[in-house]
């Protein structure tokens, strides 16, 4: 590396001019010719101020909405006899992934038609005794049994119906009738609670599910996504729920999503020193998908006057950042400056220059060059 900028050095000096570099105690100085081609292709930007926003810069992870993801099994041991919905199909709330057999099912709903309509046929008994008795026709022992017999059909119906409730929605319940032969009272649609994309179908027909077992539907709505970012710990005076966050992903470098910060974690991480923070964006073509690696820009707090350079102006050296200023003479000092926020172009000085200082904002890799070439020598 050290003989490639030597190289590049002694071209510039055989093409622009010659150019000399000095070193002063007080201030590190370089110094170009004024008619070399190098001095007239740098630009110079005075150092200026302007409102900035705080701009914090964050690796992120796509995660999915934790609100708009549902694995579905059976809760009642099952075996599938029909799958209907494909990997990748969107589906809805109600519509079945998969049609289902259980023999506790259809037993319960045996057990609960059957109670249903003894309820029915002794409460048009107990009826039709009431009427009796109060013409006089019928004694009141016979009233007293029909009451006693309705008393307890009616208890069966009510705990036939309460255990199959805990099978089937109520909903079905109210339409549930005795079975014509097309479709058995042991069957039963395995349904999606959400609308989301199917992204899971772990099974095959004759398969046996039951609660205990691992979910073998999963269901995904990506119409809005989290984006998962760790704010180290300084910066958290800075943010707050509700700040706008531009997110780019790896995958797609050309094009900005755009999010608000809805949940700062309570914990710092003991080894990290940054707190888990998560930002919402709406994802309606579906393009961001979970594990996907991107980049947050979080735009913090409120304008701030600040003093400002060229981003253009900056450069690393020895892991510094510096800048080139103009000392008069053709002569530009190396100076070491502290940055902060960044944003259209320009970058936060904390440290390093003052109002009005002229930095070098184009042509500067020659200088830079001179310096890597002093370090050679």
């Amino acid at each position: 590396m050290i003989k490639s900028h030597g190289i590049y050095l002694f071209a510039v000096l055989a093409v622009f001019a010659t150019v000399n570099v000095h070193a002063q105690s007080a201030r590190r100085l370089l110094h170009v010719a004024p008619s070399s081609k190098a001095r007239r292709e740098l630009v110079l930007t005075p150092v200026t101020r302007k409102p900035m926003m705080t701009r914090i810069f964050a690796n992120a992870i796509i995660e999915p909405d934790a609100n708009a993801v549902a694995e579905v099994t059976s809760q009642i041991p099952a075996s599938i006899v029909k799958l209907v919905a494909q990997l990748g199909d969107t589906v809805e709330p109600g519509k079945p992934l998969a049609i289902m057999s259980s023999v506790e099912l259809g037993q319960a709903k045996t057990e609960y038609l059957k109670a249903r309509s003894l309820e029915n046929i002794t409460d048009q008994h107990l009826r039709r005794e009431e009427a009796l008795y109060a013409e006089k026709i019928s004694p009141m022992k016979d009233l007293l049994e029909a009451r006693a017999q309705h008393d307890a059909a009616l208890a069966e119906y009510k705990a036939a119906r309460e255990k199959l409730r805990l099978l089937i929605p109520v909903s079905q319940i109210d339409q549930l009738q005795w079975s014509d032969n097309r479709q058995p009272l042991s069957e039963f649609p395995l349904t999606s609670p959400i609308t989301g994309t199917l992204v899971k179908r772990e099974l095959s027909i004759g398969a046996m599910l039951d609660r205990n077992g691992p979910p073998p539907f999963k269901i995904i709505n990506l119409e809005r996504v989290w984006v998962i970012v760790n704010v180290f710990e300084h910066d958290l005076a800075d943010i707050k729920i509700g700040d706008q966050v531009n997110v780019i992903a790896d995958t797609y470098s050309d094009r900005v999503f755009s999010g608000r910060i809805t949940y700062i974690d309570d914990e710092v991480d003991r080894i990290t020193r940054a707190v888990r923070t998560r930002i919402e964006v709406a994802n309606p073509d579906h393009l961001l998908k979970p594990g996907m690696f991107a980049k947050a820009v979080i735009t913090a707090g409120n304008a701030r006057d600040v003093l400002v350079a060229p981003a253009s102006a900056l450069y690393e050296v020895d892991g510094r950042s510096i800048v080139f200023v103009s000392a008069g003479n053709d002569g530009f000092e190396v100076r070491s400056v502290e940055v902060g926020s960044r944003g259209d172009g320009t970058v936060e000085i904390l440290g390093g220059l003052g109002m009005g200082d002229l930095v070098v904002a184009k042509g500067g890799l020659a200088l830079k060059s001179l310096i890597a070439n002093e370090a050679a020598d």
